[in-house]
C-alpha cells in the first residue's frame, strides 16, 4: 500500500508540475513582468526579446527596477512563464 501511494504522489506531482513553467530562476536571471495585459508568447520570441528590452530601459529610467539593474548584460522574454528577465 505504502509503494502505491508513493506511485499515486509522484505521478500526480508530474502531471501538475509538467503544466506549470519553471518558476525557479538561476541567480543571475531576475525576472519582471511585462506591462498589463501583455501575452509575451503571442508576439513571438524575437518580438517578446525586442519588447522586454523596451520595457527594460522604461522602468530602469523611472527607477521601478533595483539600481543595479543598470548592469545587466542580457534581456530576454520567457514565454513561458510570460516574464521578462534580465542578466547580470
Amino acid at each position: 500500500m505504502k509503494n502505491l501511494l508513493s506511485v499515486g504522489t509522484f505521478i500526480l506531482l508530474g502531471v501538475v508540475g509538467s503544466a506549470c513553467p519553471a518558476l525557479a530562476w538561476e541567480s543571475h536571471e531576475h525576472p519582471f513582468e511585462p506591462a498589463t495585459g501583455v501575452e509575451l508568447r503571442k508576439l513571438g520570441q524575437d518580438n517578446a526579446n525586442q519588447y522586454c528590452r523596451g520595457r527594460f530601459n522604461d522602468l530602469v529610467k523611472t527607477g521601478d527596477l533595483p539600481w543595479d539593474a543598470r548592469f545587466a548584460n542580457h534581456v530576454w522574454a520567457h514565454l513561458d512563464a510570460n516574464k521578462c528577465v534580465y542578466n547580470k
